[in-house]
């Protein structure tokens, strides 16, 4: 439970609903460009965060794909609604982390 509350002050914070899924971060991902799928793309890890935030069970792949981002920063820098993509996922994947070691 507390893991959901965690995940919500994450998409609270930094207003993950704002997302328009215009996909221009998808764009410029270097792990989506490698995989080529949606979990791997910062899109894919905000729906990922919000999963959390709701508390439904993630899949090995979300997981995975929510710990691989590399933090380059470069969704941020194109992202139309200003969104800090980046730092979302830094803080949802120390929230993991965090979780793992209790």
């Amino acid at each position: 439970m507390l893991i959901n509350n965690e995940a919500k002050l994450i998409t609270n914070e930094y207003a993950l609903t704002r997302c328009a899924r215009c996909n221009f971060c998808e764009s410029v991902c270097p792990t989506y460009m490698v995989f080529r799928r949606r979990v791997y793309s910062p899109r894919g890890r905000i729906w990922i965060i919000m999963f959390l935030s709701q508390g439904i069970k993630l899949s090995n792949d979300e997981y995975t794909g929510l710990l691989t981002c590399l933090g380059c920063r470069a969704c941020d820098l194109v992202c139309p609604a200003g969104i800090k993509i980046a730092e979302a996922i830094h803080d949802a994947k120390a929230l993991l982390v965090k979780a793992a070691l209790k």
